[in-house]
């Protein structure tokens, strides 16, 4: 019986690529990832807009929302684009810039596969900022119309991760541990790696290259070589947490929840769901952080470190959410300082008047 569960072998990134198409056919280039962001954001819209019909705003409406999505749609892209090839991959794009913006290897279109949530963030952040300078719009109302929307999208984008195959989980012999033919071979000398193969069964033949599990099977395709201060040593792919799914779950649908149901329902101010999202996203990322696959950029196999760890055990996107939370409560703060002073204004404008009148 097997200890884990395996990858859908039919599932392509591609959305033809149940048509077996040879590689550069022009219908490659239509993707599951990328569809999957035209589904989160078409769904932020309509719950944004379904909330500007429903509930009182005075400096918005739907001409205005509708324009803000079209600043915010590119802060989004630039923004998660350029921050991940940055950040994450810096020393390839150093020497290939163009294929930040252009994803094409070879003649062949690669895809989008770097992109990341922070940068998206800062850049929808950026954007917003110079929307509201430009049109005069009031930024806690914008904030109260679309941090509740964003949560329903965004697990679309994690559940095109997974169609992808990217930003799998570490190792692990949990039944609900997953399969995935590309993630990265990991040598079976490293501990770690030695404690997964025998919780889970296998029986591995290094002279004969075979695989067998606790039933007797064969497990084909599973082994391979790498070189270590100049050894070749054999590697194994291993079953590994879905960590995409447990994000779609937490970060998307739990979140979506919180700050729909209650963040929009009890805020005590205007702008308040921007600060229950901001910190709600990063709990739930610094979370399931624990059981994903930290950027392999950041690890050394050859010195035997598996995975991308930046500060003790803490990876980027950690440290990266650790600082989101100290922007969401530096943000409510400052929206309740607002408030108070909204407060204060008629008071002070009554004030004023009756000493004119005097």
């Amino acid at each position: 019986m097997l200890a884990f569960l395996n990858y859908p072998d039919w599932l392509k990134p591609e959305v033809f690529g149940f048509l077996n198409l040879p590689p550069g056919h022009f219908l490659n280039v239509i993707r599951w990832y990328g569809l999957m962001y035209i589904v989160a954001i078409s769904i932020a819209y309509f719950l944004s807009m379904y909330l500007l019909k429903t509930e009182k705003f005075e400096t918005l409406n739907r001409k205005v929302v509708d324009d803000y999505y079209f600043w915010a749609v590119i802060g989004l892209i630039f923004g998660a684009r350029i921050f991940s090839c940055i950040i994450y991959d810096f020393p390839y794009y150093s020497v290939h810039p163009l294929e930040i913006l252009f994803p094409f290897r070879e003649g062949h279109f690669v895809g989008f596969q770097g992109m990341s949530f922070h940068g998206g963030a800062f850049g929808i952040f950026l954007a917003s900022l110079i929307y509201i300078k430009v049109k005069k719009v009031n930024f806690r109302e914008l904030c109260d119309v679309i941090f509740p929307s964003i949560p329903l999208g965004y697990t679309f984008g994690r559940l095109g991760n997974f169609i992808n195959g990217e930003l799998y989980g570490r190792i692990t012999s949990s039944p609900i541990g997953m399969f995935f033919p590309d993630a990265q071979k990991l040598p079976i000398k490293f501990p770690e790696v030695s404690k997964v193969i025998n919780d889970i069964g296998w029986k591995i033949n290094e002279l004969n290259q075979t695989v067998v599990d606790g039933a007797g099977n064969i497990i084909n395709n599973v082994l391979g070589k790498m070189t270590i201060s100049g050894e070749e040593v054999t590697t194994i792919n291993l079953p590994r947490h879905p960590s995409q799914l447990y994000e779609a779950f937490f970060e998307g649908i739990v979140l979506f929840f919180i700050v729909w149901f209650l963040g929009r329902k009890y805020k005590p101010f205007k702008g308040f769901t921007a600060s229950v999202y901001l910190v709600g996203y990063a709990l739930a990322r610094i979370f399931v952080e624990f059981f994903r696959q930290p950027d392999s950029q950041f690890a050394n196999i050859e010195q035997g470190k598996l995975t991308g760890f930046i500060v003790s055990f803490f990876s980027m996107g950690q440290i990266l959410s650790f600082l989101m939370i100290l922007f969401a409560i530096g943000l409510g703060f400052y929206f309740y300082k607002l408030s108070l002073d909204d407060k204060l204004k008629p008071k002070i404008e009554t004030k004023t008047k009756n000493k004119k009148n005097k």
